[in-house]
């Protein structure tokens, strides 16, 4: 490893540090009442440091949000050719947000708490995160109904209502804790249900 190597690997480990430790100190102490010398302190690095990677605490709570909402892999999923069926792209995405959703149920909640609270930060969220991503799915399903895949639907609002449901499985498996059934049940399994639910309804044919 060369010397440039090495330096964009400690820049990215300093970074990731950084990041982890944001997590724990916004989830502790809330991200009102935390500090970014709180955050340097359980980094183990200096005040200064932090600001050469964000600018001030909202755009490192806006890089969490953003880590936890916009994964790579649910981009790059969006950004290939819709060659799939209906089916593949259900469970791809059911299983992608909900795993997400479940598995940092108390992350989320902080993050949506912040974003409901202040305004500035709820504005960045919703011209970064949400109308992007958004966008990227009502694309995607464009296509899929452009090829007859999909019935012609209001897009927005089935992008809408799949986003909700993760939401809502993951707030009410948060809500029932570990014995619930939404935790209990098999991840594979749930995703299945959920799909299966979408892709059928509920009324018996």
């Amino acid at each position: 490893m060369n010397k440039r190597d090495r330096k964009e690997r400690i820049i990215k480990e300093r970074g990731q540090q950084i990041f982890d430790a944001a997590v724990k100190v916004f989830s502790k102490k809330g991200f009102d009442q935390a500090t970014i010398p709180d955050v340097a302190q359980e980094a183990g690095v200096a005040v200064g440091t932090i600001y050469n990677y964000y600018q001030s605490k909202h755009d490192l709570l806006l890089a969490i949000i953003k880590s936890y909402i916009v994964t790579e892999s649910f981009i790059d999923f969006l950004e290939q050719p819709p060659e799939s069926g209906a089916a593949a792209f259900l469970f791809f995405f059911f299983n992608e947000r909900l795993t997400i959703g479940i598995d940092n149920t108390d992350v989320m909640q902080l993050l949506m708490s912040e974003i409901q609270r202040d305004p500035e930060l709820r504005r960045q969220y919703i011209d970064q995160v949400v109308v992007p991503n958004f966008k990227l799915l009502e694309e995607y399903l464009g296509l899929k109904i452009d090829q007859d895949t999909l019935r012609p639907s209001n897009i927005p609002i089935v992008v809408r209502a799949l986003v909700g449901m993760t939401i809502g499985l993951s707030l009410i498996s948060k809500l029932e804790g570990e014995t619930g059934i939404i935790r209990k049940m098999p991840r594979h399994k749930l995703v299945t249900e959920v799909t299966r639910l979408i892709l059928e309804g509920i009324e018996r044919k």
